[in-house]
C-alpha cells in the first residue's frame, strides 16, 4: 500500500510540473537589435576572395542566377526594412491584378497620407490604374499608394499582409515578418538581408517589375480630381548623371525611417552576371550607395559565370562556402567507395598502385582479427545478460521464501 501511495504521489507531482511548464509565459524578446555588430563572414571561407567591410550594419551580395552567397555580413540578423518592403508589395500586386484595374482611394488608404513621409496626397475617391499606382509606389515610394493597393488587392491591409508573409515563407525567408504594406515603423515588421535578397531575386524574375523599377521618370496623367504628376526614381545608382550612377544597375528600392536608418536593395547586370546587393541599417544615404557600389565591384571583379555555376577570377570553383582548385573540387566530388573496394588498375606500373595493393592486402588481413574482437564482445554481453537474469531469479526466490516463512510464523502464532 505504501508503494502504491508513493507512485500515486510521484505521478501527481509529475502532472503538476508538466502543467506549469506548458502554461508558463515566455518573456517576449525584441525581434530587432540594431546594436548587433558583425564581421564579414565570407572572408573566413576557404579560398574565398577577400572582400572589403561595409559601413552598414548588415549586408549581402547574392548571385541572382544561382542563389550563391558571395558576401555575408550578418545577413540573417533581423532589421527594419523601411520602404524596401514595397518590393514584396509590388510583386504581389503584379501577380494578383491587371494593369488597368482601378484603384480608388478610401479613408483607409488616406490614413497613411500624413506629413513627414513620402506620399502622393490623393483626394478621397480619386482613382488611378493599378499600373500607375505601381510606378508611384516604386519610384516615388508613396506610402499611401502602397496601403491603398493592399486594400484593393486583398480587401483589407491585414489580409494583404497575410499574403506577404505567406509569399515570404514560400521563398524560403526565415527572419521576416511583415505587418504593413509600405514599411512604416512597426516593431513587428522586420526582415534580414538574406530574406530581402530572396524577395528581390523573385521580383526581378517578373518582367513587369523589372520594367517599373528600371524606369527613371514616370508621368501620371491628370485625373478628374487633380492635375498630372511627374516622379523621378529615387534609386541614385539607376539615374544618369548622379554621383552614384552605376553601369549595369537595373534598379531596386530605397528606404529610410528613423528606426531602420537607410536601407537599399539593388540589382545589377554586367559581364554575364546578375548580382543582388542588400544593405540594412546604414548611417545615411551616402553609406548605402558606397557600400552597394563596393559590393557590386567586388562581385564583378572577383567572380564570373562558368557553365551552370561560378568561378573566381583566378579560376577556383565556387562550391557552397568554399573556393576550390580543380583538384580540390574533384576530390570533394569523388563518390564514396561502397561495398567491396575495387583494386585500382595499373596502367603505368607506378609505385602508387603497388602501395594501394599492399594497403588492401593489409586491410584484408586485419578483417578476421576485427571479426574475432566483435565475437568476443558479443559473448561478453551474453554472459553478462545471463548473470543479470540469474541474479533477478535468485532475488525473486529469496523474497518468495521470506514471504512463505512469514506466513508460516503467522499460522503457528
Amino acid at each position: 500500500m505504501r508503494l502504491r501511495a508513493k507512485i500515486k504521489k510521484a505521478a501527481v507531482c509529475a502532472a503538476a510540473i508538466l502543467t506549469i511548464s506548458t502554461t508558463m509565459t515566455v518573456p517576449s524578446v525584441a525581434a530587432v537589435n540594431n546594436a548587433n555588430q558583425f564581421s564579414v563572414d565570407t572572408n573566413s571561407w576557404t579560398g574565398w576572395p577577400q572582400a572589403p567591410d561595409i559601413l552598414c550594419s548588415t549586408g549581402i551580395l547574392m548571385d541572382a542566377d544561382t542563389g550563391q552567397i558571395l558576401f555575408n555580413k550578418g545577413m540573417d540578423d533581423q532589421r527594419f526594412p523601411a520602404s524596401i518592403t514595397k518590393i514584396m508589395t509590388a510583386l504581389l500586386a503584379i501577380e494578383d491584378s491587371t494593369p488597368d484595374q482601378q484603384v480608388t482611394f478610401t479613408a483607409t488608404g488616406m490614413a497613411d497620407a500624413y506629413s513627414g513621409v513620402s506620399n502622393i496626397n490623393p483626394q478621397l475617391g480619386e482613382s488611378f490604374t493599378m499600373e500607375q499606382c505601381l510606378y508611384m509606389m516604386m519610384l516615388k515610394s508613396a506610402n499611401d499608394v502602397a496601403t491603398q493597393v493592399a486594400e484593393t488587392i486583398a480587401g483589407s491591409v491585414p489580409a494583404f499582409v497575410d499574403k506577404m508573409n505567406q509569399k515570404a515563407q514560400q521563398l524560403g525567408c526565415t527572419n521576416t515578418h511583415f505587418n504593413n504594406a509600405n514599411g512604416l515603423p512597426d516593431d513587428n515588421h522586420y526582415t534580414s538581408a538574406r530574406d530581402m535578397a530572396l524577395i528581390t531575386r523573385e521580383a526581378f524574375k517578373n518582367e513587369t517589375f523589372r520594367k517599373i523599377v528600371s524606369t527613371q521618370r514616370y508621368e501620371v496623367p491628370a485625373t478628374a480630381m487633380s492635375g498630372p504628376r511627374v516622379y523621378d526614381n529615387h534609386h541614385q545608382m539607376l539615374l544618369s548623371g548622379t554621383r552614384w550612377t552605376y553601369e549595369g544597375c537595373l534598379g531596386g528600392k530605397t528606404g529610410y525611417t528613423d528606426s531602420a536608418q537607410s536601407t537599399l536593395a539593388t540589382y545589377s547586370e554586367k559581364n554575364g552576371m546578375n548580382l543582388i546587393a542588400v544593405v540594412l541599417h546604414g548611417p545615411g544615404d551616402d553609406a548605402v550607395y558606397m557600400d552597394t557600389i563596393s559590393l557590386m565591384d567586388y562581385g564583378f571583379e572577383n567572380f564570373k559565370p562558368k557553365d551552370s555555376g561560378l568561378v573566381t577570377a583566378d579560376g577556383k570553383i565556387i562550391f557552397e562556402d568554399q573556393a576550390l582548385t580543380q583538384q580540390e573540387y574533384d576530390k570533394k566530388m569523388a563518390p564514396e567507395p561502397t561495398g567491396k573496394e575495387k583494386e585500382p588498375q595499373n596502367f603505368g606500373g607506378n609505385s602508387s598502385t603497388s602501395t594501394s595493393k599492399a594497403a588492401l592486402s593489409k586491410k584484408k588481413k586485419q578483417q578476421p582479427a576485427r571479426g574475432k574482437a566483435d565475437m568476443g564482445a558479443y559473448i561478453a554481453i551474453a554472459v553478462l545478460g545471463v548473470l543479470i537474469l540469474t541474479g533477478i531469479i535468485l532475488i525473486i526466490g529469496i523474497l518468495h521464501k521470506r514471504k512463505k516463512e512469514r506466513k508460516d510464523e503467522y499460522e503457528e502464532a
